[in-house]
Parts: structure tokens; C-alpha cells; sequence
């Protein structure tokens, strides 16, 4: 109980203080803009912190009950995106009583309805972001989470305990993995609330659920088979029995709008924000390399529609047949080209590749193919025409969508994974899209970019 109520101070008090310092931006913030915008609106340049200290106060209050209330301290059990989701939802709905504060009690009143939306779109940043880093943080110490046991057999039950202790920020630190026979006959001695059950589809765990919920607060089911995913499984009252919902999200029409309308607008925004770097980065690769810096290749999109993708060349020209010498001569590179459809130590790659590729800045060109509607920020894996028939059976789903510059598996291990296990991972994003997701995986890809965890 101590270590929850550690991890719940810290988060709160990391909380209290940025909503502290994010009202104090918005008015610093207001105090720049407002010369600019008093030609088009009526503006009181002699705004004071001490007029919005209160309101400030205030949304410390009503921001660390309405997180509490959500789960978010400790927040142990919560994915990443779960916990974007729940707290941009909540940062909406505090600013959304603030407003009401502001507008139904007088002394608010003299704040600027301009510091509350300044604040609101601040918090809505500066918030998940701090969150993410600080149960990352949080995560490496060995008093963070609470302890979990894992009923199962076989290697299953191996597999539910390894994702556990590999994803530590999610809190829940697997302590023994205990046989399925063994449940009802005496309770561990792990002092825990979280209870897990790795089963087959046709292990009956009605019985043991029962037995179970008399001695912990959470009794979770793993079954085997079912490896779609969580976000997108919605259960269902049918008289008294449960149904679970299946669908893939990112199927929907209003998705495929939604999830448009952020491409045009967030590919604009960055071609005319990074348009610089692409004209700097396109001259280092023809002084390097002579030929154009552009790099086209065929690839398959939507629906089994060809296109161009459009990348920085990160390689010589007519570097191919080095290629297959290479592989020749060396046969494990052969078995690793085979595994991944890549080499991590590539002979074709250029020394200005070589740096493109490590902080993937070769990808920024495709933000043109985003902008014309043969691609999207975030969505799986572009493959090649050449790779269709070791798609296989995944082909009916992942070219249903268009493919992303960046997407689930490209910030959840990029070279590391192998190539069956891509396709697996393209399979659940589009099953669990939601625009949550998309903001989350592109948070990551600047982190990915940052630290040069490229190809």
C-alpha cells in the first residue's frame, strides 16, 4: 500500500506543479500575443499573474480529483494509449468546469476567457507527455507496481508473464506463474490483488473466477487464442451471457474521414515547417552521392493499388549487384535479409544514408505521398509488390488501409521485429485504431527520431 501511495504522491505533486506552471505560460503567452491581436479584438494588455493565480489554484484542485476519479494515480494496468485517451478526455472536461467557474462566480471574471484556452491547449501537450515520461522513470524502480501471479500451464502462461515484466510501466510485476489445478487449494503467499489466468480456449474458468474474486480485487482472463487485441473488443449482455464485440476500427467509415482530414492537415504543417531541412539534407546527399537525391520504389497501397513511394536515396546508385555479392559471401547476412527483408549493416547504404536511416529522416519525403492520398502519417508498413506472398492471409486486411510513414511496429521494436511478427502487429493496429493511437505512435516517433532508434 505504501509503494501505491509513493507513486500516487509523486504523480500528483508532478501534476499539481504543471498545471501551476501551464497557467503561468498561458498568461506569459498571452502577454506576447496580445500587441499582435489588439487590431482585431478589444485586448487588456495589463493582465497581472496574480488576477489568474486563482483560477489556477482552482484547476489544481479540479485537475488532481477529476485524474483521481479516472484511475490515473497509481494508473497501474493502463496502456499508454488507454492513458492518453483518459487524460486528454479529462484535461477537456477540468477546463470545461473551469470555464464554468470562470463564468458563474464574479472575481473569475476579470481573468481573459483567452488564458483558458491558452491552458487548455497547453495541458492537453504538456500533461500526457510529462506522464509518459515520469512512469517511464518510475517504471526502473523496483518499488514501482504491485506484485502479480499467473495461473497456467505451459508455455502460454510463460508468454502472459514475460509481456508483463517486459512492459514495466504498466505496473504489474508477474511473481509466480502457479498450475491451473492449483487454484481453490491454496492461495499464494504473494501479498496481491491482481490476479491473472493464462488458459486455452476451452479451459472453463467459470469456477475459478468465482473461487478467485472471494480473495482478489481483479481476476484477469488471458485465453490463448485471443491475440486481436483489447481496445477494440467491446463486451455485450446477451440475456444474461457475454458477447464479445469484434471489429476492425480503422474499417469504419467515419475513421477513414477522421483519420484523412489529420493527414492533410498535419502533412501541410510539416512540409512547411521542415521544408529547411528537406532542401539541406537533399544537398548533402548529392555532394555525396551524384544522381538525383530522391529515391522512388513501387509499393503496395490501398487496396492493392501501386504507387511510388518517395524517399531520400540513402544508397549508391546501381547498388544491387553489390548486394547480392554480399550476400553470397556472407551467408548469415543472407539468413538475416531472409528473416527481416532487411540488414542492419547494409553495403549499399552511404555514409549520409547511413545517418538518414539511423534518425529516419529518408521517410520525411513521403509526406508528399500523404498529402495526395497514396499514404497516411500513421498505418502499417508500405510493402513492396515482391512481398505480397509472404503477406499472406494478413493481405485481406492490412491492404485494406493505406500504409503509414510510421506506424505500431516501427516504434515497438523497427528492426527487431521480425517480418511474420510486423504483419501481426499491422493486423492489431488496424483492429485497435483510434485517433488516441495515432497521436500516441506519433509522440513515439519523435522519441524514436530523437534518440536515432532508426533502421
Amino acid at each position: 500500500m505504501f509503494k501505491k501511495l509513493l507513486v500516487s504522491g509523486i504523480l500528483i505533486a508532478a501534476d499539481a506543479l504543471l498545471f501551476y506552471a501551464i497557467f503561468y505560460l498561458a498568461v506569459i503567452i498571452r502577454g506576447i500575443l496580445a500587441p499582435h491581436l489588439v487590431f482585431l479584438f478589444s485586448i487588456d494588455r495589463s493582465l497581472t499573474w496574480q488576477t489568474a493565480l486563482p483560477i489556477a489554484q482552482a484547476g489544481i484542485l479540479v485537475g488532481v480529483v477529476t485524474f483521481l476519479f479516472q484511475g490515473l494515480y497509481p494508473g497501474y494496468g493502463l496502456t499508454a494509449v488507454r492513458e492518453l485517451e483518459r487524460m486528454s478526455k479529462s484535461v477537456t472536461l477540468i477546463f470545461f468546469l473551469l470555464a464554468a467557474v470562470f463564468y458563474l462566480n464574479k472575481p473569475f471574471q476579470e481573468l481573459p476567457r483567452s488564458v483558458l484556452i491558452i491552458a487548455w491547449i497547453l495541458a492537453l501537450g504538456i500533461l500526457p507527455v510529462a506522464h509518459f515520461v515520469i512512469r517511464n522513470l518510475l517504471s526502473r524502480f523496483s518499488w514501482y507496481g504491485v506484485p502479480v501471479v499467473v495461473y497456467g500451464d505451459g508455455e502460454w502462461a510463460r508468454q502472459v508473464s514475460n509481456s508483463l515484466s517486459s512492459v514495466r510501466r504498466l505496473g504489474w510485476q508477474p511473481q509466480a506463474i502457479l498450475p491451473l489445478q492449483d487454484i481453490g487449494k491454496e492461495n499464494p503467499t504473494i501479498p496481491t490483488q491482481v490476479m491473472i489466468i493464462a488458459a486455452s480456449m476451452d479451459y472453463p474458468i467459470e469456477k475459478d473466477a468465482r473461487i478467485l474474486n472471494q480473495h482478489f480485487q481483479k481476476v484477469i482472463l488471458v485465453r490463448e487464442a485471443d491475440k486481436f487485441g483489447s481496445l477494440w473488443v467491446e463486451p455485450r449482455d446477451l440475456d444474461g451471457k457475454l458477447g464479445l464485440e469484434y471489429s476492425y476500427h480503422l474499417l469504419r467509415n467515419e475513421s477513414i474521414w477522421s483519420k484523412r482530414l489529420m493527414d492533410i492537415v498535419g502533412s501541410l504543417l510539416l512540409i512547411i515547417i521542415l521544408s529547411p531541412l528537406l532542401v539541406f539534407l537533399a544537398a548533402l546527399i548529392a555532394i555525396e552521392s551524384p544522381g538525383s537525391p530522391f529515391f522512388r520504389q513501387e509499393r503496395l497501397g490501398q487496396n492493392l493499388r501501386r504507387f511510388s513511394v518517395l524517399k531520400f536515396r540513402t544508397m549508391f546508385i546501381n547498388a544491387e549487384p553489390q548486394l547480392e555479392r554480399y550476400l553470397q559471401d556472407n551467408p548469415e547476412a543472407r539468413t538475416e535479409y531472409e528473416k527481416f527483408h532487411k540488414l542492419q549493416h547494409d553495403p549499399r547504404v552511404s555514409r549520409v544514408g547511413k545517418w538518414l536511416r539511423i534518425f529516419s529522416l529518408d521517410e520525411f519525403p513521403q509526406l508528399l505521398n500523404v498529402l495526395r492520398g497514396e499514404m497516411s502519417l500513421v498505418g502499417p508498413r508500405a510493402y513492396m509488390p515482391s512481398e505480397l506472398g509472404d503477406i499472406g492471409e494478413y493481405a485481406s486486411v492490412i491492404l485494406r488501409v493505406k500504409p503509414g510513414m510510421t506506424g505500431w511496429w516501427q516504434v515497438m521494436g523497427r528492426h527487431q521485429k521480425s517480418f511474420q511478427q510486423r504483419l501481426q502487429m499491422d493486423e492489431y493496429y488496424i483492429s485497435n485504431w483510434s485517433l488516441w493511437m495515432d497521436i500516441y505512435i506519433l509522440m513515439k516517433t519523435v522519441w524514436v527520431v530523437l534518440v536515432g532508434s532508426g533502421a
